[in-house]
């Protein structure tokens, strides 16, 4: 307990705040305006795309390694100045929004035609900046803590993460039933100016890693240590694969309550105290239980329980009667049945992600070496990212033809690729991680 009270542990953690709020909006709040503006679920599953960047920070990272910008240190730097491009780039969507939102059928706002792309540019250079501070972010993480605050701050970092997307997600979704979305965006971008003063405020690293002073030790050294451990390439194709099937259910939820006839009101307020308080509850629990399993056996329990969230949705969609679909809602109510069991999916999901993801992250922080912060850890968040790139795009497509109940069922078997590998890195019988997937400075 006594590295929870850490100032570095505690800034890690805060820290996360400005990184969730980002993948909150893109993943969960631009989904629900879409939806209410007319687009259609294919469009939706497409538009996922827009997350490429979180896949594929890794090509850029070494650029954030090898410079610093001339203020707050080599990693703080970036972060304030990725927060400063966020506050402008919802700024513009908020006046994008404003110009081609116009009235439509039963009274809701609708995007004209052809507004998506544009959007989904604003959307895009959204994720981009968000992605350049995940790298700053990461490599200030990697540096700051020492080796006993790994664990505890996993746990805190990811429960401020989730929160973030709560604010970002929920608390906006909950806002845009009484305010115009061009005001909600515009709100966002103004938190993310005032992140900068946390931002201002964070501890520098005792130790500073010297920045690589040529290109192959920007580029080419941290692949080359990382792809020269035991099992690279099994680690790789694991974290690309652990959150697969959780993230191509995690793509439709949010059209998903829309067609389930939730207001955005309730939509933002179920998503933010239920997924609060199962975000703080996983996360914690996530970073007690890794302490007594150890990484590698927290990797197989909390894997198991983010799988069945997708089962949890599958039940509330088998308690709808009739066609799930917003354009067929009009004034009907959701029966009692419907809501008990999404509020009880929502909470699963949140407490079982929380805590999965509180296990990944440890995982990624243990796997970096020092030298290569900004890289390595680029590219090894990146892999597990490119899995929620991959499943967005066909998720449309497949909960329009499957429906929503075999939709999520699906998507829970395409857990088990993840465990496949997760067997070949950290078997089931062994409790930490092998050493030879480790650091070796």
């Amino acid at each position: 307990m006594s590295a929870l009270r850490s100032r570095r542990v505690q800034f890690a953690g805060l820290l996360m705040l400005s990184s969730g709020m980002p993948l909150g909006f893109v993943m969960n709040t631009l989904q629900v305006f879409l939806r209410g503006a007319g687009v259609s679920l294919k469009t939706i599953g497409l538009l996922q795309v827009v997350s490429i960047p979180w896949s594929f920070k890794f090509l850029w990272a070494p650029l954030v390694d090898r410079f610093a910008l001339p203020w707050l240190g080599r990693r703080r730097g970036w972060i304030a100045a990725m927060q400063l491009a966020l506050t402008a780039s919802l700024g513009a969507l908020a006046a994008y929004v404003s110009r081609h939102l116009v009235p439509g059928p039963a009274g809701h706002d609708v995007l004209v035609a052809g507004a998506a792309t544009g959007v989904a540019l604003l959307a895009l250079a959204i994720a981009f900046f968000s992605a350049t501070q995940d790298i700053a972010l990461d490599a200030y993480t990697v540096e700051v803590l020492e080796k006993d605050e790994v664990g505890p701050a996993s746990g805190l970092r990811i429960m401020w993460y989730r929160i973030g997307m709560l604010v970002a997600g929920a608390l906006a979704i909950f806002a845009s039933e009484w305010l115009p979305w061009a005001w909600v965006f515009a709100s966002l971008g103004a938190v993310f100016a005032l992140l900068v003063l946390l931002t201002l405020a964070a501890p520098e690293p005792q130790v500073v890693a010297a920045a690589p002073r040529t290109f192959q030790e920007a580029v080419v050294e941290p692949f080359r240590n990382f792809f020269g451990r035991s099992r690279a390439v099994e680690v790789a194709l694991f974290l690309v694969f652990y959150k697969f099937g959780d993230n191509l259910g995690g793509s439709m939820v949010n059209p998903f309550l829309k067609d389930l006839c939730f207001g955005n009101a309730e939509i933002g307020l179920m998503v933010k105290t239920i997924g609060t308080a199962a975000t703080i509850a996983g996360a914690g629990a996530g970073a007690a239980l890794m302490t007594k399993l150890g990484i590698g056996r927290a990797l197989w329990v909390f894997g198991f329980a983010q799988a069945g969230g997708n089962l949890l949705y599958a039940l509330a969609a088998a308690t709808h009667p009739g066609v799930t679909d917003v354009a067929l809602c009009g004034g009907a109510t959701v029966s009692a049945a419907t809501r008990a069991a999404t509020y009880l999916a929502i909470a699963g999901e949140y407490a079982s992600q929380g805590m999965a993801t509180s296990a990944l992250l440890a995982y990624v922080t243990r796997l970096c070496d020092r030298r290569y912060a900004a890289a390595q850890y680029a590219l090894l968040s990146s892999l597990f990212g490119l899995g929620r790139t991959l499943s967005g795009p066909p998720s449309g497509w497949m909960a329009e033809s499957l429906g929503y109940e075999w939709f999520f069922v699906t998507a829970a078997l395409l857990a088990a690729p993840g465990f496949l590998f997760l067997q070949r890195v950290a078997p089931f019988q062994q409790r930490d991680l092998p050493e030879g997937e480790m650091p070796q400075s």
